[in-house]
């Protein structure tokens, strides 16, 4: 997986592309980790070049919004793919997270 960082007014843009799985999401989880240690609050995932989120990925994905919750901040998903948001809305995650 690819990962890309962005910069929107106040806002850091993590896109991501490729799959979001075991062996990627420890690059996902270090990058967020790096981003909330340096005291960004708001968050915006680009998701429109990731095609697959694993259970491994999901785990991360819930550590981020209790991250942003806790800073007072916001995590936004933007360009999610239909079979991705399928994993979202199977799991209950559409409706604890925001989307853009």
């Amino acid at each position: 997986m690819d990962i890309t960082l962005l910069e929107e007014g106040t806002t850091t843009v993590i896109q991501l592309k490729g799959r979001l799985d075991t062996m990627t999401s420890p690059q996902l989880e270090e990058c967020a980790g790096n981003l909330y240690a340096k005291g960004v609050a708001d968050i915006a995932v680009d998701m429109s070049a990731c095609d697959f989120v694993s259970s491994a990925g999901l785990r991360v994905i819930v550590a981020m919004q209790k991250r942003a919750v806790s800073n007072s901040g916001s995590l936004v998903f933007r360009g999610v793919q239909p079979e991705v948001m399928d994993v979202f809305d199977m799991t209950g995650f559409s409706k604890i997270l925001t989307f853009a």
